[in-house]
This record gives C-alpha cells, structure tokens and sequence, in this order.
C-alpha cells in the first residue's frame, strides 16, 4: 500500500489548488485523488463536480471585505500559474455590476465599490443608464441603473482549464494524481486508509477533503452543516459574426427591478466550449417565496444525480432567456440549451477549512475545504493556499481569523471542545449561482 504524507480527496477548484500548494511543501508527499469529467453527463453514474463549466466571473468588487481579499489574493497569482503550467484560463475583459438602487436602501453596489477599491480594484461608476449604453451599445439597462466597471484582473476563468493547469503544476512539483473516486476512509493509528472505487488503496498520515457537495458523506460523523442547491444556466448559441460584435463584452452581474422570480442575473462573454460552439451563458438568483420560486434544496446522492441527468425546469430556463433578450434585443441567438449546475452553501456563506475528527489541529487527521456558496471560484486559489498552510503548519497560520472558515455541525453536538449549532436556512433570501463568482 503506498504511502503518502498527504491525501487531498477532490481534485476540482480548491482541491487542485490545495494540492498544488502542498506540493511546494518541504518532505510533504502528496497525493490528489478525484474523477476525471465524464464524457456522458447523461449515463454517468458516478459523482459529478461543479467546476465543469468554460467561463465563471472573477472580480475583487465585492460587498464581502473576505470575499474581495480572497479574490484579490487568488487574481495576483493567475498569470504565474498560467506561465507554469503553459494553459490560458484567465480573460481579463472586465466586469461589470449593475444596480437600480445605488446608495438606496438594500444597495451593495456602494459598498462593492469601496471594498473593492479597498483591496486594489480599479473600478469606474458609470452613474445612470445613458453612460451605461454608451460605453456597451449591445447591453439595454433601465432608468435608474447605475454600473460599476472593474478593470485589471477581473473578466472571467475557465474552471475547467484552471484545475488542468493546477493539477499540471503539481506533478511537475512532484505530487500524485489518481484519477479515481474515494469511496471509504478508514482512520487508525497509523494513518487514514482510503478506498477507491478502482480497488485502489493508500495510507495516508492526514487526509483532505474537497469533495464539494460529496464532502458531508466522507466525513466522520456525517454532520457538515452544508446545503447543497440545484441552479440552472441557459447557454445561448452564437454564431461568429455576434461572437466577433461582443469581443468587448464583459462579464455582467445586473440587479433586477420588477422581474420576479428573478432577483438578479449574470452573464459571462460568448465563449467556445467543449462541443465546438461558442455560447453566451445566462444564470439568475431567484428570490424565495416569490412566485414561480422552486424548492432547490438536493439532500441525497440520488437526488444529485437524477439533477445533473437532468435540464432543469423549463419555465426556469424559459425565464432567464426572457431576461436575456430583453438585456440584449439585437442578440442573434442559433440555438439555446439548459445545463444543471449546484453549489453547496456553507452555515456562515464562507468555505469550511477545519479539522473535522474532533482532535486539535496538530494532532487532526481529517480535515476539509468544501463549500464554495457560489462565490469561490474565482477565489479557489488562495482558499486552496489557506487549507495547504493548515495541513503544512497544523495550526491556524493564516492573516485571516480562523472562525470565518471554521466547520459548523446540523445539530447540537460536541465534537472534541468545540460546540455546534443546528443550521436550518440560508442567510440570504436569494439563493447564489454556483455557476458564477458572485456576491
């Protein structure tokens, strides 16, 4: 049975950049273990994984100084992943956010504007909607709309490309990577034993999970307070001649007025996917209790499964190509298509970096980096560095306080010292795109 010093289970954003961090480690041998994408999402009966999408926004403008730092940290660190790993994943063409409510009640576009110049976005107000079609003829806003364009950095990733290049990096720096699904862990004295479902097995002295909206079924106990949310996008079909007319787009968050079910939308720029056909991609925030809200909440494997065997409702994707046409009138769209997506929130709307087997830090075996609640892709990078430095350290060595990213249990229990509440809702009343970087 070959021996590792570390084990990262789940090889998607976070779990390919912890493992490339660790990889840098002195006398860490490391090992990352997770499923390639599979070529048939529609007989796949295996695990599935969120980043398996071709374009996520980044940005650091963000009502969230954690989220900002986090995104700001990660975006510093793109083009030198890019230059060692010889793979593009990064398109800088900006973003921009949309509100009708700038420094009205409920507003966050004031807020985003100062927290991100506060951790270096360069970010312009376009203050009303005439500036606004000026600067982007294609875009149609309503009165009242105000926009905050982002420059430097932000645009968007392709998070498929993103975990190539990770996983790239780390072999070169010497880390394992097995191309399978861990199915049982088992912890002793001398390490943690891991299964997989290729017969596969190692040991492995401390083991990290980032197995996403599969982590709560790996850990001890079973008691992640994680919620795991099925979203749709819709995929619109151009062609070359409109691909060629929004090479200027930028990535979109718009605010919406008077869309019920829909709170907000974003859109990311028309780009090529794995088919061969370039697509603009549309997802929304639908405000619970609104009518036409549906109940989103996934809460087993098989239910995960029937979802991204799935298209999704169609009076959902119905609605968010309405919104489409009405922010682009002139788009001429060749053919649309649905795709199921899912984030997995967190207790307090940050990831879980922790110990999860009730020991102190530096005696843990079992720890984890899971929950993205839809704002992490962008910021996988350095929340990946921060579970490495743990697992490295064994203590908590990060600038950030470590209770905003401690693990949160559904019921009242003890596990060691440390005592957890039982988490019920959301704390927003809008559920938050997986299939985007999002505040």
């Amino acid at each position: 049975m070959e021996t590792f010093s570390v084990a990262v289970i789940g090889i998607g954003l976070m779990g390919s950049a912890a493992c490339r961090h660790l990889s840098l480690a002195t006398g860490e041998k490391v090992v990352g273990i997770g499923p390639a994408e599979p070529e048939d999402w529609k007989s796949h009966a295996g695990v599935f994984a969120s980043h398996y999408d071709q374009g996520r926004i980044t940005r650091i403008v963000d009502s969230n100084n954690i989220w900002s730092k986090l995104a700001a940290r990660s975006i510093e660190r793109y083009g030198l992943l890019e230059r060692e790993s010889g793979i593009r994943f990064h398109y800088p063409v900006g973003s921009i956010r949309v509100s009708p409510n700038y420094k009205k009640d409920g507003d966050t576009l004031y807020l985003a504007k100062e927290v991100g110049r506060g951790n270096g976005a360069e970010a312009e107000l376009l203050p009303s909607r005439e500036a606004l079609q000026r600067r982007f003829p294609f875009f149609h806003f309503e009165d009242g709309d105000v926009g905050l364009i982002e420059k430097n950095g932000a645009g968007y990733i392709n998070p498929r490309e993103m975990v190539r290049a990770q996983l790239v990096v780390a072999a070169k720096q010497g880390a394992s990577i097995v191309r399978e699904t861990v199915v049982d862990l088992e912890c002793s004295t001398s390490g943690v034993k891991i299964r997989t479902d290729g017969g596969k097995c190692f040991l492995a002295t401390r083991v990290l999970i980032a197995a996403d909206i599969y982590t709560k079924w790996l850990v001890p106990g079973r008691g992640l307070a994680l919620k795991t949310v099925s979203e749709l996008v819709v995929l619109a079909e151009v062609g070359s001649d409109e691909e060629k007319r929004l090479q200027s787009m930028p990535s979109l968050i718009w605010r919406l007025n008077g869309e019920e079910p829909l709170h907000s939308v974003y859109a990311c720029p028309p780009v090529k996917y794995p088919d061969g056909k370039t697509y603009l991609k549309i997802g929304g925030t639908w405000l619970q209790g609104s009518s036409g809200y549906r109940d989103a909440v996934l809460s087993s494997k098989e239910e995960i499964s029937h979802w991204f065997h799935s298209d999704g409702p169609r009076e959902e994707a119905d609605h968010l190509l309405k919104v489409l046409k009405k922010l682009m009138p002139g788009l001429a769209i060749e053919s649309v298509h649905s795709k199921p997506c899912i984030v997995t929130y967190t207790a307090h709307n940050y990831p879980f970096i922790d110990a999860v087997d009730g020991k102190p830090f530096q005696d843990a075996q079992v720890f984890v980096v899971t929950g993205g609640c839809g704002a992490a892709a962008k910021s996988a990078d350095e929340i990946g560095r921060i579970a490495a430095l743990l697992m490295e350290h064994r203590s908590w060595v990060y600038d950030l306080d470590a209770s905003n990213f401690s693990a949160v249990y559904q019921s009242a229990s003890s596990v060691g010292e440390q005592k957890y509440v039982n988490i019920e809702q959301p704390q927003s009343t809008a559920h938050t795109p997986p299939c985007v970087n999002k505040a």
